[in-house]
């Protein structure tokens, strides 16, 4: 009897994301997103709060914060073969001078503390920093976005990292990431954290429709 070859992973994912998109007009045909597009289509979601921290539920939500994203980036790419560490750290949020009135307003004129993250990928051509948290059309009100991916070259980090440290793996990144921001932040700062962070949403929800 002839074997037959090996055939490819399944890469249910990729497949579940290439169909939402399909289904919002932006991508067509029946071949699979290659890793930049997977980058670019996690990256292009709106940035609002996510109904849940599993990448399926992410991309049937189709939006996502920069914990969110990252989670579902790391495992579309787990399904591509690459691995990737997901890293967070301590922030300060403050908008850029030049950023809409309405993004401005939501701050308060100060700076609201956080934990951010993002992935460092262990591609073949080295390991590479990559962000995807804030979509193209951020750029317009100032916020930093990554435009393209490119092998082996570090993306800028969607803020400047005060405190760094690499999610353990196998650990619940929600559950990393709720354990600095208690350990370092009062709850009055948490509360207008959750705050803006849910107006940024609003904002940018509003914009997608």
């Amino acid at each position: 009897m002839t074997e037959r070859p090996p055939t490819a992973p399944d890469r249910p994912l990729t497949r579940a994301l290439h169909a939402a998109a399909a289904r919002r007009g932006l991508r067509g045909g029946d071949t699979l997103p290659d890793v930049p597009e997977l980058f670019a289509l996690v990256r292009d979601m709106p940035y609002a709060r996510a109904d849940t921290h599993e990448p399926a539920g992410i991309i049937a939500g189709w939006r996502g914060t920069c914990s969110t994203k990252h989670e579902l980036l790391a495992a579309l790419l787990a399904e591509a073969g690459l691995r990737s560490t997901v890293m967070a750290c301590t922030q300060e949020i403050r908008p850029p001078a030049g950023a809409p009135a309405e993004l401005l307003a939501l701050s308060g004129g100060q700076a609201v503390v956080d934990v951010h993250t993002y992935l460092v990928v262990h591609a073949p051509q080295g390991d590479m920093t990559v962000d995807a948290t804030w979509p193209l059309a951020a750029a317009a009100a100032g916020l930093p976005v990554n435009a393209a991916w490119e092998w082996g070259q570090d993306q800028g980090i969607a803020c400047t990292p005060l405190e760094t440290w690499a999610v353990p793996e196998g650990e619940s990144v929600a559950a990393f990431k709720d354990r600095a921001l208690r350990a370092r932040y009062t709850p009055q700062e948490l509360e207008r954290r959750e705050a803006f962070i849910q107006g940024v949403g609003r904002l940018f929800l509003a914009q997608s429709r």
